[in-house]
C-alpha cells in the first residue's frame, strides 16, 4: 500500500504506528510548498537594523505632518498616548522636511493646565484656568542664511517639576470628568513651536500625554484582629462618635438620654492603600434601654465615597461629583453583653493601584470619604435618632514602599502609576485644552 505525506502537514496515526510516522519528513532545503519569512524595514527597502529606534513607527510615538515629524520615543507601557511617572522625562526627537525651510526658531514645551467649567441653565457660570507647569526648551536651529533643512534630528530631553510653578504641592495626575453643569481637566501636553522667516506658515503642534506619578501609603493597614479587639499597640486609629440627626418634632427627653455610638477609625493625615480593606468597628452602648443596642446595630452602613471638589477665588464650591467605590463587608456582630452591640467590618478602598488623593489649593481637589450611618428602627422616629459621621481618608496608588525605595531601585527612575490610566483620556481625539 502506497501513501502520501503532503508536506508540511501532521499525520497521526492513533491505530497502527507501523503504518507511518507521526509527522511528515523535514530536511534543510525548503520545498515547492513551503515559505521563508524575513526581517524587513518597517519603513522600505533594508533590514531591521538600518531604521533608527527612535523613528520606528511600530515602536515609537510618532506624530507627522507635511512639515515637521515629532518622536516622543518608545512605546514602553502600552498605552495610547505616551505616560510619565514621577520627576518622567519627556525625551524624543524632531525632524523638520525639505518644505519645511527658513526656519528661524524651533521650541519644544511641556505644559500642564487645570480647566474647570461649570454652566447653569445651559449658560457658562464659572470657569477656572490655572497652569500647572511650563517648561519652554529652545532648540539649536540653522546658522544665520542657512535656510534648507538638513537629515538631522533635534533631540530634546524636559523633566516633569516635582511642584506646581511656583508653589510646594505636588503635581496632579491627569485626570478628567464631564458632567452636563460641570466639567473638570487636569492635562499635560508637549507643544512645538516652529517659527519661519517672512509670511511662511508658522507650525504649531500639541501632543496630550499623560502624567501619572505613583504614591504611598504612610502606614501599612493594621491587622483586623487589632482594630476588632481595640488593642492598645493600634496607635493609627482614634475613637470618634456618631452625629445624631432628629427628626423637627422629635421628643426633647429622649434627646437628652439618646445614646451616642462610636466608632474606630483612623486618625487623621493617614495615608492607606487602594485595594486593601480598612478593619473599622462600630460600638453601640444602650445600658438603660439594653433592646435598643440590638436593634441600631442592625441598620449599621458604611460606603468609600470618591469626591471631587471645585473651588472659586473666594473659597467657594462651585461644582463636584461623588462617586460611591464600595461598601461594607460585614465580618461579625456581637451581641452577647446586654445593653452593649459591637459590629465588625472592612470597607475596601476601591480597586488596587487605580486611586489616588492629590489636592490644588484654592482650586480642585480630590480626596475620599468614608461614610458611616446607623438607621433608627421603624416607628420610632421622634424617640430614637439617625446616626451620621463622615470622614476623610487618604489612598495612595501603591500597596508598599517609598519614593526613594523605588528611585534607588531603578536607578532614578520611577515609573507611572498604570493603574490610573483613565481609558477616556487616552480614546478622546483631541486635548480639549486652549493651549
Amino acid at each position: 500500500m502506497t501513501r502520501i505525506f503532503i508536506p508540511g502537514s501532521y499525520t497521526l496515526w492513533p491505530d497502527d504506528q507501523s503504518l507511518g510516522p507521526a509527522s511528515p519528513p523535514y530536511s534543510p532545503q525548503t520545498i515547492g510548498s513551503e515559505r521563508i519569512l524575513e526581517a524587513s524595514s518597517p519603513l522600505g527597502s533594508g533590514t531591521m537594523d538600518d531604521v533608527d529606534p527612535l523613528w520606528s513607527p511600530s515602536a515609537c510615538f510618532l506624530y507627522r505632518s507635511t512639515l515637521v515629524d515629532i518622536s516622543l520615543g518608545r512605546r514602553v507601557w502600552g498605552l495610547r498616548q505616551p505616560v510619565y511617572g514621577f520627576n518622567g522625562l519627556v525625551e524624543g526627537a524632531i525632524k523638520l522636511s525639505e518644505k519645511c525651510t527658513h526656519v528661524v526658531r524651533l521650541e519644544v514645551s511641556l505644559l500642564g493646565r487645570i480647566r474647570v467649567t461649570v454652566s447653569n441653565r445651559g449658560m457658562l457660570s464659572e470657569a477656572i484656568n490655572h497652569d500647572l507647569v511650563s517648561s519652554p526648551v529652545v532648540l539649536s536651529c540653522p546658522p544665520n542664511g542657512v535656510f534648507t533643512p538638513t537629515e538631522e534630528s533635534f533631540p530634546f530631553s524636559i523633566p516633569f517639576p516635582s511642584f506646581v510653578n511656583g508653589g510646594t504641592t505636588p503635581l496632579p495626575p491627569s485626570y478628567g470628568t464631564w458632567l452636563p453643569t460641570f466639567s473638570a481637566e487636569v492635562e499635560y501636553c508637549v507643544r512645538v513651536d516652529v517659527s519661519r522667516k517672512g509670511f511662511r506658515r508658522h507650525e504649531l503642534r500639541v501632543i496630550p500625554i499623560m502624567y501619572l506619578p505613583k504614591t504611598w501609603p504612610s502606614h501599612p493597614i493594621p491587622e483586623k484582629e487589632l482594630v476588632f479587639s481595640l488593642h492598645p499597640a493600634l496607635t493609627v486609629y482614634k475613637t470618634v462618635t456618631l452625629t445624631p440627626v432628629w427628626p423637627g418634632d422629635a421628643c426633647p427627653e429622649a434627646r437628652a438620654r439618646a445614646t451616642i455610638p462610636t466608632l474606630s477609625f483612623p486618625s487623621s493625615g493617614i495615608t492607606f492603600s487602594s485595594g486593601h480593606p480598612v478593619p473599622l468597628r462600630l460600638t453601640v452602648q444602650s445600658r438603660g434601654a439594653p433592646a435598643l443596642a440590638s436593634l441600631l446595630i442592625q441598620g449599621v452602613e458604611a460606603q468609600l465615597a470618591k469626591h471631587l471638589v471645585a473651588l472659586a477665588k473666594d473659597g467657594q464650591v462651585v461644582g463636584g461629583r461623588d462617586i460611591v467605590l464600595s461598601k461594607a463587608n460585614f465580618i461579625h456582630t456581637d451581641t452577647s453583653q446586654e445593653g452593649l452591640a459591637v459590629s465588625c467590618f472592612e470597607l475596601t478602598l476601591a480597586e488596587p493601584g487605580k486611586e489616588q488623593s492629590w489636592r490644588i489649593a484654592d482650586t480642585l481637589e480630590m480626596h475620599y470619604l468614608i461614610r458611616v450611618s446607623v438607621r433608627r428602627p421603624d416607628g420610632a422616629a421622634k424617640f430614637v435618632p439617625t446616626y451620621q459621621h463622615v470622614s476623610r481618608i487618604g489612598v495612595a496608588s501603591e500597596a508598599w514602599g517609598t519614593r526613594e525605595g523605588e528611585l534607588l531601585r531603578f536607578g532614578g527612575f520611577s515609573a507611572p502609576a498604570i493603574g490610573m490610566s483613565d481609558q477616556r483620556l487616552e480614546l478622546r481625539p483631541a486635548s480639549s485644552m486652549p493651549w
